[in-house]
């Protein structure tokens, strides 16, 4: 059956029907109580995507319109207190689940008694979004100003802004302030014309002028005044901008009087240079390194190699056959791979205009000329030093010769006197101890004479007061002069001696141990100590430094001597070869107590190190990597010995080449027993040090 038809509307129910259909807004008419949709306008279908037919008879909530359901309970709440709601925020959702920002607003109507609610939705989405571009451009402008600002206000160049036309200053930075003393308050509002800021008007009319023609003007060189009346030499950077329809001018001043200045120091050094090259007494030569080419060189040097300096510019030494071995010339030019300076290396060379060979002394130093790495070269002519030195050998080998005729029967005892390894080793030991005899006796020599001066000035001064006395002519201020002097002079008496004492008793404690294996009891660091101070005449060069740092209270029933005998070795060993050919070193040796009755001792040194291949020989009797330069072989091995037979513990090297070596010694606080031990509680009566038994110290 066809549905039946619809009865005919009244014209205000069609106009209305019509409003309500095509009303910009989206509007819903839906039952207050269980909000199911009666009808909804065409608005509310497109902004939706609910057709008329998918809305009406069913409920917002179960389409899941309202974002949040609780803006549906309020705004029934609102309705049932009999309030309208007016411009509600309200965020919906589309069928395609887009959220959708609106402004709501709602009413109650009474349609055939049942209660509905009336609602309008604006979507203003649009809106918002163009409030957030709003709001973003002026977040953007104002981020834009403070940038702006904080790099002006911040900037170290200084910075002005002034109208172009009459050039009254708008605005100046911290960094203007600075460079000319004009406050802004007593710059901003004038022109710098009033200011003094342009001493050379023309300079001002030739920015304007280049403005003209380009946007930007960079690095323009002039000269600004300051308050206090002196001129500063500036680069200007400039632009034009347009402020409230004025044209205005930007301008960035970096000061380079200071700059310039050194520029002008620099030729000055330049020029005294030159003076300094021309006229030096000694050859001295410029080249490239790159190609050995002569750059420049110097009369003296046209002098030494008889040529002219036109005749060599721009070619090399090794063209012209000056070297005796040109291997020599390759030498010194190899050393630049691996320094700046070549120090006095001897050298032959042929003058081109006269026979004969000139020894020469030649050192160089790399400097930079321009972009490339060149050489300065000084030559010395030592020919006739030579040739008196060659004097001098001979009348020595003459000599020579008849101090071996003379001594040919000591030579010939002294042939057979061919030493064992052991011997060698007991050699090798007391040679340490000579070795530690001549340091002391040096140390010595400067407090004892000290001592021996002082008192032969107090004994001649004492001689004069008797003297006037006996005669009646002593007088009270000679007196007080006297007894202030000898005070002066007891003081010196007592600190030259004091230290000789100290230097003494250490000595006779570390002669004790090191001429003897005796076993006794013994404090750690106070042995430690003493040998520092034996030792310390071994580092009077200053080129080596030696630290020795102190562990906590330990005491070892042990051998101190052996001890002794290893610090002596082990630095005689770094000092001898771990610094060959380093101008600065340092050794520190290190204690640690690693649990009661375990002590490691570390011997650490920043030299350059010992190849792998040479850490698994060290140890083996007669290896020595100096043999005829000091070195016997027989130090490490004497040291390997003495802390795993005597001392009973165990050494081990870490090393590995320019990073310096490190010896760490394990040793027990208790050495092992041995059958001709003797074993002290405490240690015997050191026996007195006869000075006399081994000549005089001074």
């Amino acid at each position: 059956m066809p549905p039946p038809a619809t009865p005919p509307l009244d014209p205000a129910h069609a106009g209305f029907t019509a409003l309500f259909r095509f009303l910009p807004e989206m509007v819903a008419l839906s039952t207050l109580d269980d909000d199911l949709l009666v009808d909804v306008n065409d608005n509310w279908s497109a902004a939706l995507g609910y057709s008329r037919e998918q809305s009406v008879g069913h409920s917002c909530t179960d389409l899941g319109i309202w974002h949040s359901p609780a803006d549906r309970a309020a705004i029934r709440a609102e309705l049932l207190a009999g309030r309208d709601v007016v411009d509600r925020p309200v965020m919906l959702v589309t069928q395609a689940g887009a959220p959708l920002e609106t402004l709501l607003r709602a009413r109650t109507l009474r349609i055939d008694g049942q209660a509905c609610m009336l609602t309008v939705c604006q979507d203003i989405t649009p809106q918002r979004r163009l409030e957030k571009a709003r709001q973003d451009a002026a977040e953007a402008q104002r981020i834009s100003e403070v940038m702006f600002s904080t790099a002006f206000h911040s900037s170290p160049e200084a910075i002005t802004l002034s109208r172009l036309a009459d050039g009254k200053v708008l605005a100046v930075n911290p960094a203007f302030v600075g460079l000319t003393g004009w406050q802004p308050d007593a710059a901003l509002g004038r022109t710098a014309h009033e200011l003094g800021l342009w001493p050379y008007p023309e300079e001002r009319v030739a920015i304007v002028e280049l403005l003209g023609e380009h946007a930007v003007l960079r690095d323009f060189q002039c000269t600004l005044g300051t308050a206090g009346g002196s001129h500063r030499d500036c680069l200007v950077n400039a632009s034009t901008v347009d402020i409230a329809g004025q044209t205005c001018l930007i301008c960035i001043i970096r000061d380079v009087t200071d700059q310039k200045a050194a520029v002008a120091s620099l030729h000055d050094s330049q020029n005294k240079f030159t003076t300094i090259f021309t006229s030096a007494p000694i050859a001295l030569a410029l080249t490239r390194i790159r190609d050995r080419s002569y750059l420049d060189a110097n009369p003296a040097w046209e002098r030494l190699f008889g040529c002219s300096r036109e005749t060599i510019l721009s070619r090399t030494s090794g063209e012209f056959g000056c070297w005796i071995d040109p291997r020599d010339y390759d030498a010194l030019y190899a050393t630049f791979a691996s320094s700046d300076v070549v120090e006095q290396h001897e050298v032959r060379l042929r003058p081109l205009d006269r026979p004969g060979v000139a020894s020469c002394l030649i050192s160089a130093r790399r400097l930079r000329v321009g972009d490339e790495d060149c050489a300065l070269w000084s030559m010395v002519d030592i020919s006739e030093l030579r040739r008196i030195q060659a004097h001098i050998e001979d009348l020595n080998q003459g000599l020579e010769r008849r101090v071996a005729n003379r001594t040919a029967e000591l030579t010939k005892a002294l042939g057979i006197l061919h030493q064992t390894q052991e011997e060698l080793i007991r050699s090798e030991k007391m040679a340490a101890l000579g070795s530690l005899v001549a340091g002391i006796a040096h140390e010595l020599n400067t407090p004892i004479g000290n001592s021996v001066t002082v008192a032969t000035t107090l004994a001649a001064r004492t001689d004069d007061l008797i003297a006037a006395y006996s005669g009646g002519k002593l007088r009270r201020a000679e007196f007080d002069r006297f007894t202030h002097g000898a005070r002066q002079a007891v003081d010196l008496l007592m600190r030259s001696l004091l230290r000789a004492e100290e230097l003494v008793r250490s000595f006779k404690q570390v002669a004790v141990d090191q001429t003897s294996e005796q076993r006794r009891r013994f404090e750690l660091n106070e042995v430690l100590r003493e040998m520092a101070i034996t030792l310390s005449p071994m580092f009077k060069n200053g080129n080596v430094t030696l630290q020795v740092n102190e562990a906590g209270p330990f005491t070892l029933d042990s051998f101190p001597g052996p001890l002794g005998q290893i610090f002596t070795n082990l630095i005689a060993n770094a000092l001898l070869h771990a610094f060959d050919g380093r101008p600065r070193g340092s050794i520190v040796v290190t204690p640690r107590i690693l649990d009661g009755a375990t002590l490691q001792i570390e011997f650490a040194d920043d030299g350059r190190g010992i190849p792998l291949a040479d850490q698994r020989r060290i140890f083996d009797p007669f290896f020595t990597t100096r043999l005829g330069r000091g070195g016997t072989g027989l130090g490490l091995h004497i040291v390997y010995n003495l802390v795993t037979q005597v001392l009973g513990g165990r050494i081990t090297v870490h090393s590995s080449p320019g990073a310096g070596t490190r010896f760490i010694l394990t040793l027990p606080q208790t050495a092992p027993a041995r059958s001709e031990d003797r074993i002290d509680t405490a240690p015997g009566p050191i026996p007195a040090l006869n000075f006399e038994d081994f000549g005089p110290i001074i």
